[in-house]
Parts: C-alpha cells; structure tokens; sequence
C-alpha cells in the first residue's frame, strides 16, 4: 500500500468522525432532556453495574463453598468396601 493510500485513508476517518461529531453535538444541542436522559442512563448502569456485582459475589460464595466441601471431603478417609 503506498503511503498516499494510507494518508488518504487517515484523512477520510478523520473528516468522517468530524462529521459525525458535529451531527451527535447539534442534536444534544436541539435536545432539552438531554440531561434528563443521560442522568437516567447513569441510574440504569449503576443499578446494573450493582445487580451484576452481588450476583456475582453469590456465584464466588457458590464457588466457595463447593471448594470447602471437596477440601474436607478429600482431608477425610475413603470408605472402607467389606470384602
């Protein structure tokens, strides 16, 4: 690829995230609840930034608790079989 090639490539990416920019600020811009929107979307990822956290911490103590049982199940003897 020559180098013009790559230039030109840099080039166009840049005027088309300008471009697109400009659009997504003009509407915020025009857009009176944009505040309002943007505060309910932090409240929602927050609510489920959290969900995901104790179920995640659930999923650990699961895990835990299974780890301990084979721990002590393992530290006991094997059945002895009757011949």
């Amino acid at each position: 690829m020559s180098v013009t090639a790559i230039a030109f490539t840099f080039v166009s990416m840049g005027a088309f995230a300008f471009l697109m920019w400009t659009i997504v600020q003009k509407q915020e811009k025009n857009d009176p609840k944009f505040e309002e929107k943007l505060a309910a979307d932090d409240r929602r990822a927050k609510a489920n930034r959290q969900a995901a956290g104790m179920e995640s911490a659930q999923t650990i103590g699961q895990v835990g608790k299974a780890s301990k049982q084979v721990q002590e199940q393992s530290t006991q003897e094997p059945p002895k079989h009757a011949p």
